[in-house]
């Protein structure tokens, strides 16, 4: 039997064939259209009678065989790039149960998201008008002209796919575009290789396009923007970042400026957020929690809490899951999974809900995909009330179309992509922070045994800024055995005494920072990027300081940095400094791994010695693809010779000196996953982004930069793994002569992330044809 409109159903799977009870009138459904006179008249004041939604299909027939694609080829959150043709942009008339078709002379089309303007007079919706096509913007009204019809309008055009738009306060549009425009080219999704990653963009209603604005780029997918009500753009960011792998959720002004995050940097109920809406009351918001695959998009209900004294305080955000039964890893559902969340004037949830299996492998193998449809979830009860589930499709980013008030015009402050205008980093102190006290950080490894960020930062005499870029410029998938990314090292600025420092770095492209000490080690390594526009201040108080509570500077009036020029690292990509591990463009590069191994060390760690023994071998056995392999590596071989190993399902050759110093710590992470090992595994050598806790590091030892005779590890004590030889430490730098500027690149080299590959060593050259720059898009 067919689902009505307004029947109530429970939190279990839904009968494939149920669908919209067309002419079914609303009697009293206060959670959309509070409570008619039952014969169709208006609904009071505040009331929703209409919502707007996209019907998308799934699956499509070739002669007799049906092919089913719920995720375009990847289990991804990110919802963006699935063609399948044969959409609706549909409203409904919850009176009447009339449905209107918007794009009905687009038969081809496909659609992916939607958002209504605060007038409730507009749609903006993304559309791809066929195969031939690409995603573009487009505004219906919605109500008909004289003549019945809803004329549809372009916004963008061009090569590029631009998706997820929402409407801004001043009839501005923002939107998520994979348009290349930098140096850099199209990012590429440097996790699952294969798709270029999507930023965002904005452009206003009258300017079809010429006034086009580009954000600064994210590494990872840019998704699922939301307006926020203090006239911010919100939105989910996958952050891929060396050990950091979810989707947070951050926001920015329109005019690109203030990239900061909002919640998911701490804690939070899922591996990734997405879907945000605001609620009725500033910075309370609701959201999917799900993992990061397999889930199509869809996941547990989440309220999420930011409020604090003053606007969004991300450092005490609160979750509420509302649906607790919903798993929010991979696991399979017995009571479906929420996509969408709308937040209705009553405080009901308008979402799209499947009560089907809902793992993208499973149902494209099966050919039973999931059974999206419309409801309205009450969080008080944990049920579901259908609005419209059609037989074989997907209803999916329902809005109701109820006007809402405009938040406040944040007026522009960048208005130029003048790539050669720097974006200005640095802070008024660097120790003042929140991490110690709110989120109990300490640091371990050579001076620091267990002791708070916030002491340690006191030690801070640098700070290293590091550029992160993707897979589209180093032409390889993995940069090496870790899953950091590619790093440049665009500058370390140096602190000032009373904690202050400021430094000017190129615009547009990713960074992120490392607080240093005086033997070059990382004290805290930060693990969210950061972005800026040509001629954007980006200081902030201190390491991490709480933005929501006033920051109490040093004694005087102007804090030293301020009152001198920032260091200049506004540096040309080419000449940016990286560590190819070999095989570099250049063979004489300075700045090549083994080159400096081959020089100092295999005199000592090669295929048949370590040190004063014989060498020492573990072997690791793997099973892939139903065939069982075998891998013999060194404990410490710092030779170029190949070497045979797996790592993220792939097996490649790599020189011994690379295996051997980062095979140990990516045991200790998914690779490590079923594998048999046999033999004794040697200490971690290199663990990447933590030169601090890496042994290697601890065997060379390094002098201070403040006091040569101070050491980061004491002398004549014992390492940290009793099985390292000599049982104490020495000056093991200086009897490999090695030079302390030798011994900091190898440190760099492992807190910047352990890459094998760089820009540097794969033959790079800049992308050319920057639209910014005046080319045509």
């Amino acid at each position: 039997m067919p689902q009505k409109l307004g029947q109530l159903v429970e939190s279990r799977a839904l009968s494939h064939r149920s669908s919209l009870a067309r002419g079914w009138l609303l009697a009293c459904l206060g959670a959309l259209a509070g409570c008619s006179d039952g014969e169709g008249q208006p609904a009071p004041d505040g009331g929703v009678t209409r919502i707007v939604y996209a019907v998308r299909q799934h699956t499509v027939l070739e002669g007799d065989t049906a092919f089913v694609d719920v995720a375009g080829g990847m289990g991804q959150v990110m919802d963006y790039g699935r063609y399948v043709p044969g959409a609706r942009l549909e409203i409904l008339d919850l009176r009447s149960g009339d449905v209107t078709n918007l794009i009905a002379d687009y038969p081809e089309a496909d659609l992916n998201s939607l958002d209504v303007s605060y007038d409730a007079t507009r749609v903006v919706f993304s559309m791809k008008r066929d195969a031939t096509d690409t995603y573009h913007l487009y505004w219906a009204s919605l109500e008909p002209d004289a003549d019945g019809t809803y004329d549809v309008t372009p916004l963008t055009m061009g090569p590029q796919d631009d998706q997820h738009p929402i409407w801004l306060p001043g009839d501005r549009i923002a939107f998520a575009t994979n348009q290349a425009y930098t140096e850099m080219g199209t990012r590429a999704d440097e996790y699952n290789h294969a798709r270029v990653v999507t930023q965002i963009a904005t452009i206003t209603m009258g300017g079809v396009g010429a006034d086009r604005k580009l954000c600064s780029q994210n590494l990872s997918h840019t998704i699922n923007l939301f307006p926020m009500s203090d006239g911010r753009v919100g939105f989910s960011r996958w952050e891929h970042l060396e050990n950091v792998n979810d989707v947070k959720l951050f926001a920015m002004n329109p005019d690109c400026t203030q990239m900061v995050a909002i919640a998911g940097q701490h804690s939070k109920p899922s591996n990734s957020l997405v879907q945000v809406s605001e609620a009725n009351e500033p910075y309370l918001f609701y959201a999917v929690a799900t993992s990061r695959e397999d889930t199509i998009q869809a996941g547990a209900l989440v309220r999420i809490d930011a409020r604090g004294d003053n606007g969004v305080d991300e450092e005490l955000v609160e979750y509420e899951v509302l649906t607790p039964a919903v798993p929010r890893a991979e696991d399979p559902s017995p009571v479906g999974r929420y996509r969408n969340p709308q937040v209705l004037p009553d405080g009901k949830l308008l979402v799209t809900w499947s009560g089907h299996d809902v793992v993208n492998e499973i149902n494209e193998l099966s050919l039973t995909p999931p059974d999206y449809g419309i409801y309205i979830y009450d969080p008080v009860t944990r049920a579901n009330q259908l609005v419209v589930n059609y037989e074989d499709t997907w209803e999916l980013y329902a809005k109701p179309v109820v006007a809402r008030t405009e938040p406040e015009i944040i007026s522009s402050i960048q208005n130029t992509a003048d790539s050669s205008l720097p974006v200005l980093l640095g802070s008024v102190d660097i120790r003042q922070t929140s991490l110690g006290e709110l989120h109990g950080e300490t640091v371990t490894g050579a001076q620091f045994d267990g002791t708070s960020i916030d002491e340690a930062l006191g030690e801070a005499v640098k700070v290293r800024i590091i550029e992160g870029f993707s897979s589209e410029a180093a032409g390889e998938t993995m940069f090496g055995l870790t899953m950091a990314e590619g790093a440049a090292l665009l500058g370390e600025a140096i602190i000032n005494s009373d904690g202050s420092w400021s430094a000017e770095i190129p615009p547009y492209v990713p960074v992120h920072l490392q607080a240093v000490d005086e033997f070059e080690l990382a004290i805290r390594n930060q693990t969210t990027w950061i972005q800026g526009m040509p001629g954007e201040d980006r200081a902030c108080g201190g390491c991490h300081e709480r933005r929501t509570e006033g920051f109490s500077p040093s004694e005087q009036a102007l804090s030293i940095a301020a009152g001198k020029a920032p260091q200049d690292f506004l540096i040309p990509v080419l000449d940016r400094t990286e560590y190819p591990w070999a095989y570099a463009d250049d063979a004489a590069n300075q700045n090549q791994v083994q080159a400096l191994l081959n020089q100092k060390c295999v005199g000592c760690h090669n295929e048949t010695t370590n040190g004063s023994v014989a060498q020492q071998f573990y072997t690791v056995t793997m099973t892939e693809d139903g065939q069982e392999t075998t891998y013999e590596i060194p404990w410490l071989d710092l030779s170029d010779r190949s070497i045979t190993v797996s790592y993220d399902n792939e097996i490649r050759d790599w020189p011994a000196s690379y295996v051997s110093i980062f095979y140990p710590a990516a045991l200790e992470m998914e690779v490590g996953d079923g594998a048999e090992v046999e033999g004794e595994v040697p200490p971690m050598w290199g663990i990447p982004s933590d030169a601090r806790n890496s042994v290697l590091i601890e065997k060379l030892n390094v002098t201070s930069a403040l006091d040569a005779s101070r050491y980061a590890w004491e002398l004549g004590q014992g390492f940290t793994d009793a099985r390292v030889q000599g049982g104490t430490r020495t000056d093991h730098a200086a009897f490999a002569e090695l030079t302390r500027e030798e011994v900091t690149m190898l440190i760099r080299v492992i807190d910047m992330g352990g890459q094998f590959y760089a820009r540097q060593n794969t033959g790079f050259q800049p992308f050319t044809d920057d639209p910014l720059s005046g080319a045509e898009y």
